[in-house]
């Protein structure tokens, strides 16, 4: 049966017992290792008895250059490989992944499809899997593994944006239409605040706090939803962040400036897109203050223990500049851009002087916070909710993503319409395209979408979008119901 891992260059020189006998990789087999170029977390699959087809596992390796930048999206191909893989070799007759055919497609698409609905999956997650293979079939046909891809495209025509001339487009017939409009999940106010006080900090549901609750990093984790939910970062991108990254607050008492710019890294964005975003003061203090007190206090129990220096692979820091860092390279140093640190580099960095992380979030273990540490946080905190009483609870980091594009395209659709009305200007077909374009193109760039089209499926969930629209007939004048209007 076909398995996924993932890279762990720390596990190099670990030893492994089986049978009673540790084993261990001799010192000159993990230096040829180490000069492979391996990636940390790069995805790599094992057929049935730890087979290794080199062409498979090329494919991923070559993923990042067709595209697929993001480690995430890379993963996800993977898992869905995998999925056909071991379909496959389970309803088609052991048949390898590079001897499908039509067939096969059309037998996966009633599996995955057309099942009964607990084994269903969505368009959209249909429409992700069929995307991963096409670029392995793809890919494939061009590195003459095999001679046609089992897939059905017909051609289209279009006109290239920059230079106007038309080319042909060959699109998947197996991928469906209109599958993704309905997956965008958010939360509500009600919810979400619901969600931080009784999943994330485990208060009871009337606020008071609940004696039988044992965690202990209610404080971080709640701070965490609240930079999600206020600035619309990623998962990846929220976890990766510096503790040197913050912005400071040098603004004065009183001042009306209620945020700050702060600059996303490239390299933890999705598709190495950096963007500015805007982060309240209010979140700015919280999160010094938890570097202050919760996380200085991780640090100081576990350096007292010697477990901080011990961090495997680590990168020394020996000094800070603005938005880089000097590292240490015997005895010179080298300065690099944050900007260049990808997650799997930020999470090695060690203070030169003190041997501690420079990630912003930490385990009691004073060890960086993984993804998949945070995604666990946010499963049991919805546990905790849906054992409470709330039972529409399945909250993932996402979906917070999610919840601030559409309240953020809400707050700025309701300011255009308050500048149209106040401006009552002349040009009115300049007044429109500033009321529906400045927000979308706003929001396009808070959330790092490289196409509008991924910030449209926002407009679809407005909550309050017809009192927006009542209000603005209201203001202006042009209510059906006047008699200026009348028949």
């Amino acid at each position: 049966m076909p398995q996924l891992f993932f890279t762990d260059l720390s596990a190099l020189p670990r030893s492994v017992t089986i049978d009673g006998v540790a084993h261990a990789l001799e010192a000159d087999k993990i230096a040829a290792a180490e000069k492979l170029g391996l990636v940390e977390g790069m995805p790599f699959i094992l057929g049935g008895e730890g087979s290794y087809d080199h062409n498979l596992n090329r494919f991923l390796r070559s993923c990042p250059t067709m595209g697929v930048r993001s480690l995430n999206s890379l993963r996800a191909y993977a898992r869905d490989i995998v999925v056909w893989m071991r379909f496959l070799e389970e309803r088609r007759g052991g048949k390898s992944v590079w001897a499908a055919n039509r067939d096969d497609i059309a037998a996966f698409h009633q599996a995955r499809r057309l099942s009964e609905p607990p084994f269903r999956i969505s368009a959209s997650s249909w429409n992700r899997t069929i995307a991963a293979l096409d670029k392995l079939y793809r890919w494939a046909v061009d590195e003459k593994i095999i001679t046609t891809a089992p897939f059905t495209y017909r051609q289209l025509w279009s006109r290239a944006p920059t230079s106007g001339a038309v080319v042909s487009v060959a699109i998947n017939c197996a991928k469906e239409s209109g599958g993704r409009n309905g997956d965008v999940q958010f939360l509500d106010m009600p919810r979400y605040l619901v969600f931080r006080d009784v999943g994330l900090r485990g208060r009871l549901p009337d606020g008071q706090e609940d004696p039988s609750w044992r965690g202990r990093n209610g404080t971080r984790n709640a701070l965490f939803a609240e930079l999600l939910i206020t600035t619309g970062l990623r998962l990846q991108e929220a976890s990766s962040l510096l503790l040197s990254e913050l912005p400071t607050l040098d603004t004065e008492t009183g001042s009306p400036v209620r945020s700050l710019a702060f600059r996303l890294a490239a390299a933890t964005a999705k598709g190495s897109r950096g963007r500015d975003i805007r982060m309240p003061i209010r979140l700015i203090r919280q999160l010094h203050d938890y570097g202050l007190i919760e996380r200085e206090n991780a640090l100081g129990r576990h350096r007292r223990r010697g477990r901080i220096c011990r961090m495997p692979r680590s990168i020394t820091v020996a000094a800070y500049e603005h938005r880089a860092l000097r590292l240490a390279d015997g005895d010179h140093t080298v300065r690099v851009s944050v900007d260049q640190l990808r997650p799997s580099d930020r999470v090695r960095l060690i203070d030169k002087t003190t041997g501690s992380p420079l990630a912003l979030w930490l385990t009691e273990d004073g060890q960086p916070v993984s993804m998949a540490a945070w995604e666990a946080v946010f499963m049991r905190a919805s546990e905790r909710c849906r054992h409470l009483g709330f039972d529409d609870m399945h909250i993932t980091p996402h979906m917070l993503r999610h919840s601030f594009a559409v309240h953020m395209l809400t707050l700025l659709l309701r300011e255009q319409v308050r500048w149209v009305v106040s401006e009552r200007s002349a040009q009115l077909g300049s007044a429109y395209r500033r009321m529906i374009g400045d927000p979308l193109l706003k929001l396009q760039r808070l959330m790092g979408h490289s196409r509008i089209e991924s910030t449209y499926i926002y407009l679809d969930h407005l909550a309050d979008s017809q009192e927006i629209v009542d209000a603005a007939v209201s203001n202006f004048g042009l209510d059906a119901g006047s008699e200026e209007f009348a028949p």
